[in-house]
């Protein structure tokens, strides 16, 4: 299909509205224009995340159209571009309070800054392109630019010289499943994860050291013997994938293991100054309105981090099915009301394992 971009469409929507309702949304109105160094694409496949809903109650993030994650056809670029009009392309688009609602993923049409996307190979299907950038650049911006871990190799030996042992707490989640697999690719040994035993045997094949229940009451000691038993002195990489909160959270956990000195990230902003916090669009600054805190606060840009971590990501691409992968993707099929409802368990008590795409047919 090619779409001029004064021409109207039908554009369906899962949508925030300014009183963080969410809603569906369906319009006729023309396309947008796409800006030098943005695409104007057609949707295939959005993926969805917790961050979908919770950026809206959580951070602010209202109103808007929803979704970061797409796989999708270009049907617009600037003649200087790198990508034409037919390429089917994947990446994710900016966020931040105030964000265009062009950016937004789970609609029938949208805009995405070059510099987010990249031409999907063969070997990576629809779908999983579509579910595959916001987990992937966040677990990159934790290995490569919070812990500085050298990049992934193209030969299968790991470039890691130094001794290094790390924590992975929550490893089957998205994030916690694409940091295991770079941090095996960048020579980290042992490395410890948590997650509930029917995972372990997956989170073994895809590169962790040792597997411990996190419902436990002896897995802060179980973690410690560990590393008695691999003569590892200190545990100096803590990473919280999950970012619970509560009297003890996941991060309360993390931070027990690990030495005095070691390098702390979470998923989430932590009560605790050690933990730092990833950030997957590290390409341009973000506005927040975090719950509980009385002024906007202002995450700045770090495009050389997040050109460092692109390199990573693009390694991901890359060996995609060989090296690095999502082991579950269901595709959603249906109407726009379902798709919300599907898109409110995602942000809420969760749908379980695996992540989970929206086929755009359209709904």
């Amino acid at each position: 299909m090619s779409l001029e971009s004064n021409i109207a469409a039908p554009i369906t929507a899962l949508a925030v509205d300014e009183n963080i309702t969410f809603i569906t949304r369906r319009t006729h109105e023309p396309m947008w224009k796409p800006e030098v160094g943005e695409l104007l694409i057609e949707t295939l496949f959005s993926g969805t995340n917790p961050a979908d809903t919770k950026h809206a109650t959580e951070l602010g993030i209202y109103p808007a159209v929803l979704g970061y994650d797409f796989c999708g056809k270009v049907l617009k670029s600037s003649p200087e571009s790198k990508f034409r009009s037919g390429d089917v392309v994947a990446g994710y688009t900016p966020t931040g309070v105030g964000r265009a609602s062009k950016y937004g993923t789970h609609q029938s049409y949208l805009i995405c800054p070059e510099e987010m996307a990249f031409l999907v190979p063969s070997a990576l299907p629809r779908d999983h392109a579509a579910c595959l950038s916001v987990v992937a650049m966040t677990a990159a911006d934790v290995m490569y630019n919070l812990f500085r871990l050298p990049l992934p190799s193209h030969t299968d030996t790991p470039k890691c010289e130094s001794f290094k042992a790390m924590l992975i707490w929550g490893a089957s989640t998205s994030v916690g499943i694409c940091a295991i697999q770079l941090a095996r690719e960048s020579g980290v040994y042992p490395i410890l994860v948590t997650a509930s035993p029917g995972r372990h045997a997956l989170l073994q094949e895809l590169g962790a050291t040792c597997c411990f229940d996190y419902k436990s009451p002896s897995v802060i000691p179980d973690i410690k013997q560990a590393l008695a038993d691999f003569d590892v002195h200190s545990l100096d990489y803590g990473f919280d994938a999950v970012g619970s909160h509560g009297d003890f959270s996941s991060a309360d956990y993390v931070a027990e293991c690990v030495s005095d000195e070691a390098h702390l990230v979470s998923v989430v902003i932590q009560k605790n100054p050690r933990f730092k916090m990833p950030f997957a669009t590290s390409n341009q600054e973000a506005i927040l309105r975090v719950a509980g805190v009385p002024h906007p606060i202002c995450i700045p840009a770090r495009r050389s981090d997040y050109q460092h971590a692109w390199k990573a990501f693009q390694w991901a691409v890359e060996n995609y099915g060989s090296r690095f992968r999502l082991p579950s993707v269901e595709v959603f099929t249906g109407s726009a009301e379902d798709a919300l409802k599907e898109l409110m368990l995602v942000g809420g008590e969760g749908r379980g394992f695996g992540k989970l795409a929206i086929q755009h047919l359209l709904i």
